[in-house]
């Protein structure tokens, strides 16, 4: 059995509009007809009643049919509008159905059959539409419960992946007694699995936190120096153990307010200590050398903004990196051919925060030759305060 589909017919003209009800009940489609004069009680009918379609005289005597389209579309009223006129003006047309119009129809050329063809076309359009936008709809609040979820199940591991590091590290200080060579290696290698694991959930976290929008950051003027060589100081063990030399180049002639740039510290330390970290993590001999520039704006060369910057380059002889890699490097859950790639999201983050300070950051390698990562930062050359990503 067909459909009964429900329409609303307003026109002032009694014998127009009893011609297109007339025309539409035997159009061969099964309806339910309502009617209105103007404007006002088009709305009101609006308001009680979903219609499937409404066919809309242009002249009405409280305000032309484009005016209550436009309305109606801004109030987000999406029932596919077949105007009617006695006019067969194109610049008419063309502002209705820019206005929003389904389709536009002289009342000269009005018949059941084309009647029939212009609803059934208008109506199948409507709910293709209303179908893909409840699609979208539903894809949008899974992305959000997946999102939501991914956010809360990471927040409640930190607890307990916080708390057994502190107590792995009371087990090595000899907190509980004295602890033999061999279990003291065992320790050793489970406060760092228990550390790598704490440093993907705040990955996580912190990805959530900038692609929900979620993320505040409160700029102020920050020499980078002593931020780099706090980092630096931090991961000497880390290099130390593999043999690695890690270096901070600093040209002594160039002034330290050529340095300093509009951050935000924490956001600057989790940055670069990413950056570092990595570098550490896929070169297995050779060094890492992190080298600081600065900028007044005047010098067009080896920079990639157009304001007076700050650039920082983390350079290593690692395994370096594919041609192919190279070109999702930065993307969300991107990950590498490396056999030591882990979740994808720390080159991806650390692009979130460079791009959260309004700068750019770009890598150069080759396979067997190592990388070099270079940041740009704008100088600080902006008033302080906080801002919300």
């Amino acid at each position: 059995m067909e459909e009964t589909l429900k329409i609303l017919v307003v026109d002032d003209d009694d014998v127009d509009r009893m011609a297109v009800c007339r025309a539409l009940k035997t159009a061969g489609v099964e309806i339910a007809i309502s009617e209105a004069v103007d404007c006002r009680s088009a709305i009101a009918e609006l308001k009680n009643t979903a219609f499937d379609c409404i066919f809309l005289d242009y002249r009405l005597p409280d305000r032309d049919g484009l005016s209550l389209i436009k309305d109606l579309r801004q109030n987000e009223v999406r029932t596919p509008i077949i105007v009617l006129t006695g006019q067969g003006d194109e610049q008419i047309a063309v502002d209705l159905m820019k206005a929003g119009a389904t389709d536009y129809l002289p009342k000269s050329k009005v018949s059941p059959d084309l009647l029939s063809r212009i609803l059934r076309n208008a109506v199948r359009l409507y709910r293709l539409e209303q179908e893909a936008e409840e699609a979208k709809q539903q894809q949008e609040q899974m992305s959000r419960q997946r999102e939501d979820f991914v956010y809360r199940l990471t927040h409640d591991l930190r607890t307990p992946l916080v708390a057994a590091d502190r107590m792995l590290t009371l087990f090595k200080q000899n907190a509980f007694g004295e602890i033999s060579p061999d279990m003291a290696e065992a320790i050793a290698m489970m406060v760092q699995s228990n550390q790598n694991l704490l440093q993907m959930v705040n990955t996580i976290l912190e990805v959530y936190r900038h692609d929900a929008g979620q993320k505040t950051l409160s700029f102020s003027p920050y020499d980078l120096q002593p931020i780099l060589q706090a980092i630096i100081t931090e991961l000497l063990p880390l290099a130390a153990e593999k043999g690695l030399l890690l270096t901070m180049q600093v040209d002594p002639e160039e002034p330290e307010h050529q340095k300093v740039v509009m951050g935000d510290r924490l956001e600057l330390r989790r940055l670069f200590t990413n950056l570092i970290g990595n570098a550490i993590k896929f070169t297995d001999t050779g060094s890492i050398e992190v080298c600081t520039t600065g900028s007044s704006g005047d010098d067009p060369q080896h920079t990639l903004l157009d304001t007076p910057w700050v650039m920082v380059e983390v350079k290593d002889t690692g395994s370096g990196i594919s041609l192919e890699d190279q070109e999702s490097l930065f993307e969300r859950f991107r990950q590498g051919e490396h056999k030591r790639s882990g979740s994808g999201l720390g080159l991806y983050l650390s692009r979130c925060i460079v791009e959260a300070h309004r700068g750019a950051i770009v890598a150069q390698s080759e396979p067997g030759k190592g990388s070099i990562f270079t940041v740009c930062l704008p100088s600080a050359h902006e008033v302080s305060g906080e801002f919300k990503f």
